[in-house]
């Protein structure tokens, strides 16, 4: 699922790293990051993005809608505002590779037939929840 957010993004310069890009997305409480240079703050933007949507869901919550970019006010003129967007399915597969066990119950003739012909339960599996998801 693709979310797309506006962001706040506020330049202010910091002795010894020179301009930093702090990047508020309003909608989202708690959702902050900075970048270096404005293609930083936009990458780590978009890494915030996806990990608050991700602890959000974990933990049940709902997921705001995002708010018109127009809604949105900026304190200074150095301010700005830009569309943030994730898709997250994308954002786990590259981030959330590590396997989980998952018990399956199949019927016994099934498991037998699919262990004489060498079948991976595991890869099958797999292959058919990206189908299934229409990730292929």
């Amino acid at each position: 699922m693709i979310y797309i957010y506006p962001a706040i993004f506020t330049p202010s310069e910091v002795e010894g790293r020179g301009v930093v890009y702090t990047v508020e997305i309003p909608d989202i409480t708690g959702c902050i990051t900075e970048g270096e240079s404005i293609s930083d703050a936009l990458t780590m933007a978009r890494e915030a993005l996806a990990g608050c949507i991700l602890a959000m869901k974990q933990t049940k919550e709902d997921i705001p809608e995002p708010s018109n970019y127009q809604d949105i006010a900026t304190s200074s003129d150095d301010e700005f505002i830009n569309l943030i967007d994730v898709d997250l399915n994308e954002y786990l597969r590259k981030k959330e590779t590590k396997s989980i066990v998952k018990a399956v119950s199949l019927p016994q003739w099934l498991a037998v037939m699919a262990e004489e012909a060498g079948i991976s339960y595991s890869q099958t599996l797999q292959k058919a929840l990206r189908h299934e998801l229409g990730l292929e």
